[in-house]
């Protein structure tokens, strides 16, 4: 296994995100943007933030997609150029690769093409979107997914293992999404407790505890059986399953004092009240989202070590989400304080 040996290893990495973490998004450049008078506007602050040279030759508002995924395209560049333990790296790209793979095989199994849906396909996967075509559309058994050999063939057995299972559950496409995020936790939490990294395994056990709760809200709100459920736990969270199982037994509205002694009973707990007020889980996903961020802060006191990198991802994909919820409803002419509800917590 490939275990990070040194934190030390990661002074040079760790010094150049310090510097780069000086242009991510803080609350006035926000503010700014909200405040615009016009969605081009606020589009033209980018110029003043780390996406000047993503937007070179983008002038309209409505490529301003173009411009956020660049930026992030360019963030994962330095960092593989940077990190001593690229391994480390797949905890945040894998969950691209993902996406592109669910992507390929609901097209697949609905008789559509590559082409149909090469526009869907992220490009901060790790694994070529060729490699994935050819195995999935052409059954190429022997595409290189250029992954780990144990990890690469654990996820072409499920690949194919969830084909089978969407014919069993009468071509039910949330089958596949349920079935690989379970896998994709699975091979994530393998990397950070191969890794040894505390902040990162708790990271992910709080990755994992608060899909399950989110995937727990939804389900019991849409009356699905507790066996729907469990094909779609994810192991290794700090929550027992036995947890959930008991909780399933009783109402929603029972869910917060059934979790009230976990770390995330605020969380559900309001997420509940807002979902009983308004009927959507827009209010629960918000505060997931800033719980997250909130524990990723803590990198910012950790001098050496994987940390700060994966940190620094994620801070800036989260300026991503906060930039394109501002542009989208500047471009359908939502007034500011409605912007201001939706916005998530920022890293800086």
């Amino acid at each position: 296994m490939n275990h990070i040996q040194d934190k030390y290893d990661f002074t040079y990495s760790v010094a150049l995100v310090r510097t780069l973490e000086n242009f991510l998004l803080n609350e006035n450049e926000v503010e700014r943007m909200v405040l615009a008078k016009s969605a081009n506007e606020s589009f033209k602050i980018l110029n003043e933030l780390d996406y000047s040279d993503n937007k070179v030759g983008i002038n309209d508002v409505a490529d301003f997609q173009e411009v956020i995924n660049e930026g992030l395209i360019d963030i994962k560049t330095t960092l593989e150029k940077v990190t001593p333990n690229k391994r480390i790296l797949q905890i945040i790209w894998l969950q691209y690769d993902f996406h592109n793979i669910k992507t390929l095989i609901k097209a697949f199994l609905s008789g559509k093409t590559f082409e149909d849906v090469k526009h869907l396909m992220n490009d901060l996967g790790t694994i070529p979107i060729e490699s994935l075509k050819k195995f999935i559309f052409d059954n190429e058994i022997v595409a290189p997914f250029y992954l780990e050999e144990i990890t690469e063939t654990y996820l072409k057995k499920k690949i194919k293992k969830v084909q089978e299972l969407f014919e069993k559950e009468h071509k039910n496409p949330q089958v596949i999404d349920l079935y690989l995020d379970q896998k994709l936790m699975k091979i994530i939490f393998n990397i950070a407790t191969d890794s040894k990294n505390n902040f990162l395994i708790r990271y992910v056990q709080k990755l994992i505890d608060l899909s399950n709760i989110r995937l727990f809200f939804r389900m019991k709100a849409q009356d699905k059986e507790l066996e729907t459920y469990e094909i779609a736990f994810l192991w290794n969270g700090n929550i027992s399953f036995q947890k959930f199982q008991e909780a399933y037994k009783h109402k929603l509205s029972e869910f917060p004092e059934t979790m009230k002694t976990s770390d995330y009973y605020k969380i559900i707990s309001e997420g509940y009240k807002h979902y009983e007020a308004e009927k959507t889980f827009i209010f629960l996903e918000k505060e997931i989202e800033n719980h997250l961020i909130s524990y990723i802060k803590e990198s910012k006191l950790i001098a050496f070590g994987p940390e700060p990198l994966i940190a620094y991802f994620l801070a800036k994909a989260n300026n991503a989400l906060s930039i394109r919820m501002i542009l989208l409803n500047k471009l359908s002419n939502i007034e500011p304080e409605h912007i201001h509800e939706k916005l998530r917590d920022l890293y800086s």
